[in-house]
């Protein structure tokens, strides 16, 4: 009886895909709010008369934002999820494939706000809260570390 072996190497890419853009996500939605707040208040010198109203106003303005900001950017979410698993599946585990990720979530977020609101009037409110996000999206991206694990697997008969 003539037996052959078979060795059959499968080498699979294992990602923490999923846990690392909800982070980005997640931080774009609670940072960029605070950022956007912050740029406002820079920007416009108005004197205020009660300090209390203006924080009330400042608390408002920022939970509105986390809240509408989660709920607008899920599906841009989805998208980036979903980009960043192709990325992790087909390119090897190296350094730069973190930026091309920054680079796509910033422009996947500037798309997300160009069908919603106009961002291209740099007076408009808008247009600073977009950049906000696009810069956590891109910092959460470089920041938190997505992990690309090679596994091979040797079957043999």
């Amino acid at each position: 009886m003539n037996t052959k072996f078979i060795n059959l190497k499968i080498i699979s890419m294992q990602s923490n895909s999923f846990v690392y853009s909800v982070k980005v996500w997640l931080t774009s939605v609670v940072l960029a709010p605070l950022m956007f707040l912050i740029i406002e208040i820079c920007s416009n010198n108005r004197y205020h008369l009660n300090s209390t109203a203006f924080i009330d106003q400042q608390i408002s303005t920022y939970a509105i934002c986390v809240v509408f900001g989660g709920i607008f950017s899920l599906i841009t979410w989805l998208l980036f999820f979903f980009i960043i698993k192709v990325i992790t599946i087909y390119f090897p585990p190296v350094r730069e494939v973190k930026y091309g990720i920054a680079v796509i979530g910033a422009l996947l977020t500037f798309g997300t706000f160009s069908i919603f609101f106009p961002v291209f009037d740099i007076q408009d409110e808008f247009f600073y809260l977009m950049i906000s996000n696009c810069i956590c999206i891109a910092g959460g991206s470089c920041f938190y570390k997505l992990e690309i694990i090679l596994e091979q697997n040797v079957i043999s008969n």
